[in-house]
């Protein structure tokens, strides 16, 4: 089956569609995605935000997976399919004429090696730089980077970068079963990070991501050697370290902040841990240096 430019650019929805011209345009993609064997008259970039895609193309019709490590250039013409993995998944799929990569040719300098590096499906390591760019392109929140103009930059900027990698980046292999659940537990320590102040439980998390709480358990104590509330406890512990450290707050409003009902709660949980109490560390940071 055949998908032209024009229909991806033409026929996505609204709330799909991330930006557009004559010559690019960028989908996202999520929940219970799936694509089967397909070409398109264009080059398309896919890069997955949260979770895993996996990829089947006419080189590895085996498939491979996808992950926040790396992204894939599928050449046109060529077939190819496409899923979401187990679990809650996002992905932005970028279409690229051959129009622009002319003129990009023109405008940034030869894109020879890149020309040779995609003549078949083609994995590269993403840096930060993708990862942040995307992150950008995907907001959504009524602000600066809602506006259809700013989206529009974000997502050319993100094409040239993607550009740059599969010209000087690392090529990578495909990822196996288990690189993909590993994608889901770096995704895991992420969200427990950003909400280490909450309790959340495992049947939270095990609806967030689209997997079972056995499988959640099994899954992050395999990539972490800790249990869900063992790895949150430590970031708890770890930040709460830092702004004793770092700043004059009292040990109650820390304590509030990193999610313990208490300053006492607060300073168990630090004994238990490495016997040392909030006001030791406090202590030690106000010893002062001796010459």
């Amino acid at each position: 089956m055949l998908r032209s430019f024009e229909q991806l650019r033409d026929t996505a929805k609204a709330d799909l569609l991330i930006a557009a011209d004559e010559e690019h345009a960028a989908l996202a993609g999520s929940g219970a995605y799936a694509m089967p064997w397909h070409w398109h008259d264009c080059l398309m970039f896919i890069l997955p935000s949260r979770g895993t895609v996996e990829l089947k193309h006419e080189d590895q019709r085996e498939g491979t997976w996808l992950s926040q490590d790396r992204f894939a250039v599928v050449p046109q013409n060529r077939a190819h399919e496409t899923r979401a993995g187990i679990g809650a998944h996002r992905h932005v799929a970028i279409y690229v004429t051959g129009a622009i990569l002319r003129r990009l040719d023109r405008e940034i300098g030869s894109l020879s090696e890149f020309h040779r590096r995609t003549r078949s499906t083609t994995l590269v390591r993403r840096s930060s730089t993708v990862r942040a760019l995307q992150a950008l392109s995907l907001r959504n929140n009524g602000g600066a980077y809602g506006n259809s103009g700013i989206k529009h930059s974000l997502i050319s900027a993100l094409l040239v970068q993607c550009i740059a990698e599969v010209m000087a980046g690392e090529m990578m292999p495909g990822a196996s079963h288990r690189e993909h659940g590993m994608a889901m537990v770096e995704d895991l320590k992420e969200f427990l990070i950003l909400h280490a102040d909450e309790q959340i439980p495992l049947d939270a998390l095990a609806d967030r991501f689209g997997v079972s709480r056995r499988h959640i358990t099994r899954l992050f104590r395999e990539g972490t050697g800790f249990s869900v509330g063992e790895f949150q406890l430590r970031v708890r512990l770890q930040t709460a370290r830092e702004l004793l450290s770092g700043t004059d707050l009292p040990i109650g409003e820390i304590a509030f902040r990193v999610g313990f009902e208490s300053g006492a709660a607060l300073a168990h949980a630090m004994r238990r841990a490495d016997g040392r109490s909030p006001s030791d560390i406090r202590k030690r940071v106000a010893q002062p240096i001796k010459m």
